[in-house]
């Protein structure tokens, strides 16, 4: 470069004009660059010539570099087989399905997470190199795609951008959102999408629904395996004593106890007579009642000993032990009854509460790309140098005054 030897004149007002104009080009020293070659540089770090630059390669990139994006859009709802109590089976009923409405929304949230995990991106796409194949890279456009050697968490948030599930809160129903870099990409993913929404509600809700049928089940089971042994247990007992019930038992000897007793007192009331009647207390007919009393007194305690003592039947025992089987069998029949009373209602409640994928709209293969992306990718931009124009003049004035 040859060498330029300014005079006074024009370097003193070279240096005024440079003084004027803004204070971070101003501040910036270039020893070895001429003032021609200066002024040209300070020209390009202007702050509108630096926004102007900005502008123009967003512009760029969002309308003539950037891919072609394609987006697929699908609608359905979560319902229910039944309607719940109180409400209207119907979507459009209106207020009355406000519970079902809710239902549908917690759904539709639980299955905007579901689509978004690493269990379904395993599922769509098991081979990650696959992944990368099908989303890779393209010229002139290096920004867009997936590397090679990309790790896992970089592919799941990929994927993760190629999906929007958006559970409408008024109506419940989720607008499922796909997109990719060819028209068969954004459909397919859709409709995958789709059969894993379907899968996740079908299959995990009537799984938990099956779950509960089947402990119910085995709760029936359960109680009949304890009613066939408390009823088991009872036969034994009546079989080892007569196939005969001690508390009948009891209560008969118990009466043909109270039956002596009574004969015992007619005797001892005609002794008493006849004793009256007698002035030998050792007379024939006296001796004769009196004998019968005896032995009818004997024969009451010998009774009364047979029901009683351990080396008898001892009834009173028997008639306790015999309850308590007895109550064993009612409590395991009382119980059966409930359990099948509850299988009865976990069956119908199942039945009820099994919920469907309804597809209200069904996702078309894109014929046209979709410029949102463009738009909205430069508006941003705009919106960032307006932000930063704000900021950073907010930050001079207060550096000025300073």
């Amino acid at each position: 470069m040859p060498e330029f030897i300014p005079t006074s004149s024009s370097s003193t007002s070279q240096k005024n004009d440079l003084a004027s104009s803004y204070r971070i080009t101003s501040s910036l020293s270039f020893p070895r660059l001429t003032p021609v070659w200066r002024e040209r540089f300070e020209r390009f770090t202007k702050p509108r010539f630096l926004i102007s630059a900005f502008l123009a390669t967003s512009a760029l990139y969002c309308f003539v570099i950037g891919r072609d994006r394609y987006t697929a859009v699908s609608e359905f709802v979560i319902q229910q087989a039944m309607p719940l109590q109180g409400s209207s089976a119907s979507v459009l009923a209106g207020a009355a399905a406000a519970p079902q409405v809710l239902t549908s929304l917690v759904d539709g949230q639980y299955l905007q997470v579901y689509l978004e995990s690493s269990d379904v991106k395993a599922r769509l796409f098991p081979d990650g190199k696959q992944l990368e194949r099908d989303y890779r890279i393209k010229f002139p456009d290096l920004w867009t795609g997936l590397r090679a050697n990309t790790s896992a968490p970089k592919q799941l948030d990929f994927y993760r951008r190629q999906l929007s599930a958006a559970p409408q809160p008024l109506s419940g129903s989720v607008i499922l959102t796909t997109s990719g870099f060819t028209p068969e990409q954004a459909f397919n993913l859709n409709n995958a999408l789709l059969k894993q929404s379907r899968r996740f509600v079908n299959e995990v809700n009537q799984s938990i629904n099956a779950d509960q049928n089947l402990f119910a089940k085995k709760e029936v089971h359960l109680a009949e395996i304890n009613l066939k042994a408390a009823t088991r247990k009872l036969e034994l007992f009546r079989e080892k004593h007569g196939n005969l019930s001690v508390e009948t038992e009891q209560a008969t000897t118990s009466s043909f106890i109270s039956g002596l007793e009574s004969q015992l007192v007619e005797l001892k009331v005609e002794e008493a007579a006849l004793r009256r009647q007698y002035r030998d207390p050792n007379a024939p007919e006296v001796a004769f009642v009196a004998d019968q009393v005896k032995e009818l007194e004997l024969q009451i305690r010998q009774e009364r000993d047979r029901a009683l003592s351990k080396d008898g039947r001892d009834l009173n025992a028997l008639v306790l032990e015999e309850a308590e089987l007895i109550s064993d069998v009612e409590y395991a029949t009382t119980n059966l009854q409930s359990a099948r009373l509850a299988a009865d209602n976990s069956r119908r409640e199942s039945q009820r509460q099994l919920k469907f994928v309804v597809v209200l709209s069904q996702s078309q293969l894109p014929v046209g790309p979709d410029n949102n992306w463009r738009w909205q990718a430069f508006l941003a931009s705009i919106g960032i140098v307006v932000v930063a124009w704000g900021v950073g003049g907010f930050l001079l004035n207060a550096m000025r005054k300073s």
